[in-house]
């Protein structure tokens, strides 16, 4: 008699639970499309938006103040990044070509590139291709730079990077700050503080003049491609590197990136070369070197910020991970180690 009970009770149980589990999972998919339509606005007010953004990048051993302006001409997209501390640098972008600069240098210009900072890289890299390595989340709301903003949460879906927070003005879309947590502990890792916004209705002087020197040199240097120089402006296509030409590769690639480039380079102050793969997942990077072993130099690990470096000794070789993603996938990548055989 009391089993009969006990069993009528967990069947009357399961009944009224049941529908309460459906409406957690319908709750979680409402809460991802939410969070997938604001990341979508966030792309398309970024798109057609002027306005000046300044911040400090602030990892547990530095800060950074930098300047960054964005603005729509006749169409036309542009941007401008700049360090505010010591040496002027930075980049700029005008329709897919990146130019980065340094002061008593020349600019070096890519065709194709894509923005080197996570700011540019959230607004630029399609959603679909976001949404494949991580869940969104919108988890609240939060004042930032006196501006009320809503928080998008992007977890991995493997722990084999970074997850993020972003910040999102709740008038203008405007991405205005981005927190950078390791997912294994919930750390803060890195963080795009915002300090001042502004919005506004027609570009800002920087961004005009970037107008102005696109419109006068896009038919002599802007269009170039391969490695050709001219007037001492170094111009690359990164489209056209995209094949390991090398044998040897990473037999363990973390889901979602793709390899970019591929070179053999001289490696300074020495007789022997540098092998080197590019991997993205369109937000991060990370790089694979293979030297020759460097004898009297035995620190394996390096660690400034979010960027991880990892060698591996792989005799007569030595592998070198380098990149902003988790040392322990840094650490797998390393020891997937292994020569093409053709």
């Amino acid at each position: 008699m009391r089993f009969k009970k006990a069993r009528l009770f967990m069947a009357v149980l399961s009944l009224a639970v049941l529908p309460f589990s459906d409406l957690w999972a319908d709750d979680r998919f409402n809460q991802n499309l939410n969070a997938e339509r604001r990341l979508n606005e966030m792309q398309q007010a970024f798109r057609s938006s002027n306005f000046e953004l300044y911040f400090v990048k602030q990892t547990m051993a530095a800060s950074e103040p930098v300047s960054f302006s964005h603005g729509v001409i006749d169409g036309r997209q542009y941007s401008h990044w700049l360090y505010l501390n010591g040496m002027p640098m930075g980049y700029f972008s005008a329709e897919g070509i990146m130019a980065y600069f340094r002061a008593g240098s020349q600019p070096e210009i890519i065709n194709n590139g894509k923005h080197p900072f996570l700011l540019g890289r959230f607004n630029t890299v399609s959603t679909d291709r976001i949404l494949k390595n991580y869940v969104p989340v919108v988890t609240g709301r939060h004042r930032i730079a006196g501006r009320d903003v809503f928080m998008v949460r992007l977890s991995p879906k493997k722990n084999d990077r970074y997850g993020y927070v972003l910040y999102v003005d709740e008038i203008t879309n405007i991405l205005l700050q981005i927190d950078v947590v390791n997912p294994l502990d919930g750390s803060l890792m890195e963080s795009y503080l915002a300090t001042h916004f502004i919005y506004t209705e027609s570009p800002n002087r920087i961004i005009q003049n970037i107008n102005e020197a696109y419109l006068k040199e896009s038919a002599q240097s802007f269009e170039q491609s391969g490695t050709a120089t001219e007037d001492g402006v170094a111009v690359t296509d990164k489209d056209s590197e995209h094949k390991n030409s090398l044998n040897w590769e990473p037999a363990y690639i973390p889901s979602g990136f793709e390899m970019v480039q591929s070179e053999t380079y001289p490696m300074p102050g020495s007789e022997t070369d540098v092998e080197h793969l590019l991997f993205t997942d369109g937000i991060t990077d990370f790089s694979v070197y293979r030297i020759h072993a460097l004898e009297g130099s035995d620190f394996p690990v390096v660690k400034q910020g979010t960027t991880n470096l990892l060698r591996y000794k792989a005799p007569p070789y030595e592998i070198v991970v380098v990149g902003d993603i988790l040392m322990d996938t840094e650490d797998k990548i390393a020891k997937s180690y292994s020569e093409i055989k053709k």
